[in-house]
């Protein structure tokens, strides 16, 4: 799977006052680790975007509110509502030891032993913890993401270890083993 060159870091939501700062829906738990950044790209999501310099950045509980450089009036911030604040992947900052971002997870292999059960294809967020989406041979299954379920996740390798588990995976009528929707 081809890893995306931005990090979509959230949605521009509505004007915030009359100085032409936005409100900004943030895909992150929050907006502190990306408080640093000096420049973000703006546009549709399906491109093209646009450089703006940050002059300010704030939390405004979990959401952002942004002021970019030429955004100078109300009516020039609602021009921007509805598109998507990002970043070269490049210049993102490392994700707390632990955690990943989801496109880093999106298409990894999920390996139970040296045995193939599919790959992770869609990311599921609920209010306990994430839940991966698995695209596997006998069809699609779900995956908790908690270290009761997965033993390791290596990006650098491509896969996704999980814990040997009776619930997740049983019996076929070949008398192989397949994974099962939880």
């Amino acid at each position: 799977m081809t890893r995306p060159v931005y990090l979509t870091l959230g949605r521009i939501v509505k004007v915030h006052g009359v100085q032409g700062e936005v409100k900004v829906a943030c895909f992150a738990e929050c907006w502190l680790p990306f408080q640093t950044l000096e420049h973000l790209w703006v546009g549709p999501p399906e491109g093209p975007l646009r450089r703006f310099k940050l002059e300010a950045g704030r939390e405004h509980g979990r959401d952002a509110v942004l002021k970019l450089e030429g955004v100078d009036s109300a009516e020039a911030a609602s021009g921007l509502i509805g598109q998507e604040i990002s970043i070269p992947r490049t210049e993102a900052p490392a994700p707390p030891s632990g955690a990943f971002y989801h496109y880093d997870i999106l298409g990894l292999l999920v390996v139970e032993g040296e045995r193939p059960l599919g790959s992770v294809r869609e990311i599921l967020e609920t209010p306990a913890h994430d839940v991966f989406v698995i695209q596997g041979p006998t069809g699609e299954w779900l995956l908790p993401a908690t270290h009761a379920h997965i033993r390791r996740i290596d990006v650098a390798a491509g896969r996704i270890e999980i814990e040997p588990m009776t619930g997740l995976v049983s019996p076929s009528s070949e008398g192989e083993e397949s994974p099962e929707a939880v």
